[in-house]
């Protein structure tokens, strides 16, 4: 295989497209598009832009759900990462229903087939990376849709319909990881 050195700003290699909602400082349920993330048993370390509303506000309430992205929702998706919570009112610009979390302060998207309740432990800004926040939190959580969970209990793979955010930082899409 040929390989081309590039110089991108950014490369994307396929990441899970999430919904994060939050109960915001003054008990307003709000959402945010991320795609940097990933999970460690009970731990999910997440990315942000450190000057962002959601960030600021997570640093503050504690308190997140990761919700899972599927095909139907890549509309809102867009929308969410698009707009900034302190002057839109993202749940009810979109219709999406927050359902509140049993487990944490926050809540939960229902029309997304997975959701995992997070609590915040830890925030890193890096000085080496200027502008960027990286944060730790605890799963205390998850919660999948039934169609996703066979007889056993466990995850039925093959229904995943998960997005995967790709690109270069200017060049950028998704891939759906069901195949129709």
């Amino acid at each position: 295989m040929k390989k081309v050195k590039v110089n991108y700003e950014k490369l994307y290699y396929g990441f899970p497209v999430i919904l994060l909602s939050y109960y915001d400082k003054d008990g307003i349920p709000n959402v945010t598009t991320i795609s940097s993330s990933y999970t460690l048993k009970d731990m999910v370390a997440l990315g942000f832009s450190c000057g962002g509303y959601a960030i600021n506000q997570i640093k503050e309430v504690s308190d997140f759900v990761i919700n899972i992205v599927d095909s139907k929702l890549v509309q809102e998706a867009e929308f969410c990462g698009k707009n900034t919570g302190s002057v839109c009112k993202k749940f009810e610009s979109l219709n999406l229903t927050p359902i509140p979390s049993e487990v944490v302060n926050a809540p939960i998207i229902d029309e997304c087939p997975i959701s995992i309740e997070c609590t915040l432990t830890d925030v890193f800004e890096s000085q080496n990376h200027k502008g960027i926040t990286n944060i730790l939190a605890s799963i205390k959580g998850r919660v999948i849709s039934e169609s996703y969970i066979d007889e056993k209990g466990r995850i039925k793979v093959s229904e995943f319909d998960n997005i995967l955010y790709i690109g270069d930082g200017v060049n950028r899409g998704y891939r759906y990881m069901k195949k129709e």
